[in-house]
């Protein structure tokens, strides 16, 4: 395990901890909060690719999924971070002239593949009431967050190397 690997774990845990006693905690309007864990994902996909991102998705929410107060089948959150970290990584290798429309369009996504899988898996809590008030206030508050927590993760997984050399990374598709 190199060193930008453990810093990156390391990121993970501090995330999951500012998430579950701060952000969680905050007298928000509404019922939802952003999901640091979510946007950590994301960020870490955009700078180290669709596989890497899935790893990170699948720590992470397997993280989340045992930590209390989980009320969902354990690896549910595991498969949608899982999924989304693939997403957002697929997309920048293949486009990466996207970064910031992927990071937003990854940030309103999340949620609602969360509920889905969590309505595919009989989850209790998925209700009329959660998709129309829940679920949108969800999706705002990612994306409101999301610039400034994508953009900080990326800045910490990229390290001392310059954005111009990561760009360099995933050379564009060719489109003939």
């Amino acid at each position: 395990m190199g060193g930008r690997d453990v810093v990156s774990v390391g990121m993970l845990l501090l995330v999951m901890v500012v998430q579950m006693t701060v952000v969680n905690r905050l007298p928000l309007p509404g019922l939802g909060a952003p999901d640091l864990v979510l946007l950590t994902v994301v960020g870490y996909a955009l700078v180290r690719g669709a596989v890497a991102g899935a790893v990170m998705g699948f720590c992470g929410g397997l993280l989340s999924d045992i930590l209390p107060p989980a009320a969902h089948v354990l690896g549910q959150y595991a498969l949608v971070l899982c999924l989304i970290g693939f997403m957002a990584g697929r997309m920048v290798e293949n486009y990466p002239e996207t970064m910031q429309i992927t990071a937003l369009t990854c940030a309103a996504v999340g949620p609602v593949v969360a509920v889905a899988v969590g309505g595919l898996l009989g989850d209790e809590r998925i209700s009329q009431s959660m998709l129309t008030t829940v679920l949108p206030q969800m999706v705002l508050y990612n994306v409101l967050a999301a610039p400034l927590i994508v953009w900080a993760v990326t800045r910490v997984v990229r390290g001392p190397r310059t954005r111009a050399l990561q760009l360099t990374r995933y050379p564009a598709r060719s489109r003939t």
